[in-house]
């Protein structure tokens, strides 16, 4: 199965069109505990989804979704119902341990530890849906988190519809354990005047395959994506994210900073499309990624596509260690070069979460942080 698939794919022997998965292993229920705010109605089909629209991770995972006939859980925001921000919708996914991992180069996915020729263990997966009726607000958390040593293979796919005037922000912390292949997927479709703002934070995994897309139909309807991943020892990041403009004088920002270390590998795409009929719009991308170490392997892919005269497309990255001058000033005030480093990494991440509008998560991100520092000292 092929998983964020570029829809315009560049030169095959880069290998960065796509991430490649075997074929997913039958497909159990994971549902979430849910926080609901006053104002959102919420209910369960078997089956039914209320639009079907391009998500990030491609139509190959949406397919096998819809063929699994797992429940959608549908959170409906009427028009003009504002949720104040404190009041979060939160969706919290406790990732089973299975104990054993989902092996993407072998034959059969999560084998049996009795025989290889037993059948493939169920993974777990999701569908949500967040509709906003027009001139409504919600912020909305989804946290996907295990045990940290935990093992294997789970899924979400969120499907958001915006109306007009309505305005979204969806924060997903992705924190499944060590031995994990997680597959998060988002799609969007913005009508005239809507707003959209995206927080991803990819903590922990071995394998996260992570993709979104906004289609920003209506006039001047805008998306602000802020990325942020860690990743370390011998995780494998794919992380895929587009724009597509049609409605006139839409706006877009994808912006991603990320730290590698160990023998993490990642690969980051982001795309911005300008089409024909979205003049006045504006698309910029940008990423900032730390290597900690010299063994680590990072893949960076900006595309700007353009079918309109009257529109500005930008992007540009950042990659590498840090600035010598910076390391020479932080270590002539008595700072050791490892602990420059880690309090960098850590400043880049702490400036995302910071930008999390839900105190509750914010504070408990900060918190944990805390802690994991006190515990390396």
């Amino acid at each position: 199965m092929k998983f964020n698939t570029l829809a315009s794919p560049t030169f095959g022997w880069l290998k960065m069109n796509g991430g490649e998965l075997l074929d997913l292993p039958a497909m159990e229920r994971l549902s979430p505990a849910i926080e609901l705010p006053e104002g959102v109605r919420v209910e369960k089909l078997n089956g039914v989804r209320v639009r079907e629209m391009r998500t990030g991770g491609g139509e190959e995972f949406g397919q096998a979704l819809a063929a699994a006939k797992l429940p959608v859980l549908i959170c409906t925001v009427p028009a003009g119902q504002r949720i104040a921000e404190r009041d979060a919708l939160r969706l919290s996914f406790k990732l089973p341990d299975e104990g054993e991992e989902y092996d993407l180069k072998g034959r059969i996915a999560l084998k049996s530890a009795k025989t290889n020729d037993a059948p493939a263990q169920a993974g777990k997966f999701a569908e949500v849906e967040l509709n906003l009726e027009a001139e409504s607000s919600l912020t909305a958390v989804m946290d996907y988190r295990s045990e940290e040593d935990a093992k294997g293979l789970a899924g979400v796919q969120t499907r958001i519809t915006l109306g007009e005037g309505a305005k979204l922000t969806l924060v997903q912390i992705v924190r499944p354990g060590s031995g994990y292949t997680f597959l998060n997927d988002v799609g969007a479709v913005c009508a005239k005047d809507a707003e959209l703002r995206v927080i991803h934070l990819v903590l922990s995994g071995k394998h996260v395959y992570q993709g979104f897309s906004s289609a920003m139909e209506g006039d001047r309807s805008q998306v602000a994506v802020d990325v942020g991943y860690v990743g370390e020892d011998h995780a494998r990041y794919d992380l895929n994210y587009e724009s597509i403009h049609t409605g006139k004088k839409t706006g877009a920002e994808i912006h991603g900073k990320g730290i590698l270390r160990g023998h993490a590998k990642k690969v980051f795409r982001d795309s911005i499309d300008l089409r024909k009929g979205c003049s006045g719009s504006e698309g910029n991308e940008t990423e900032d990624v730390l290597l900690m170490d010299e063994t680590v392997e990072n893949r960076s892919l900006p595309i700007i596509l353009c079918s309109e005269d009257d529109v500005v497309g930008n992007h540009g990255a950042t990659i590498g260690r840090l600035d010598e001058d910076l390391l020479f000033y932080m270590e002539s005030r008595g700072m050791q070069k490892d602990d420059v480093y880690e309090m960098m990494a850590k400043a880049r991440i702490d400036a995302i979460v910071r930008k999390i509008p839900d105190a509750k998560t914010r504070h408990d991100l900060l918190e944990l942080d805390e802690e994991e520092e006190r515990e390396e000292r």
